[in-house]
């Protein structure tokens, strides 16, 4: 009986230290091509605080992949195939862009981030 009453009273603690630990973060990764003045795709979609791998392959000329709201600013050269990661801490629609003001193409290329609460 006594082993009962110990086990109960510890029980409260071990749920409250469970609680108070931090879920690992959902790993979510996507392939975006930049070509022919868009990236495909052009919407991706991801729940809050995921942590994004965004590989960038350029196809045709240079690229980049400019979202504001995380401050991600990346650029592909003429056929390279980059990779980078972010946390997708902030609910809402962003758009992605690419930022290079050189080619008139650039300025069409448009996609959208979507995250969702969890």
């Amino acid at each position: 009986m006594r082993m009962l009453a110990a086990a109960l009273a510890v029980l409260p603690l071990v749920t409250a230290a469970a609680a108070t630990q931090e879920v690992a973060p959902t790993r979510r990764a996507f392939t975006v091509v930049a070509k022919d003045g868009r990236f495909e795709p052009d919407r991706l979609e991801v729940s809050k605080n995921d942590l994004v791998t965004i590989t960038l392959r350029s196809e045709g000329g240079p690229h980049s992949f400019a979202i504001d709201a995380y401050r991600v600013m990346k650029r592909a050269g003429a056929g390279e195939t980059i990779s980078f990661e972010f946390r997708a801490d902030q609910v809402g629609r962003f758009e992605y862009y690419c930022s290079l003001s050189g080619d008139p193409q650039c300025r069409t290329m448009k996609g959208t981030l979507v995250v969702t609460g969890r």
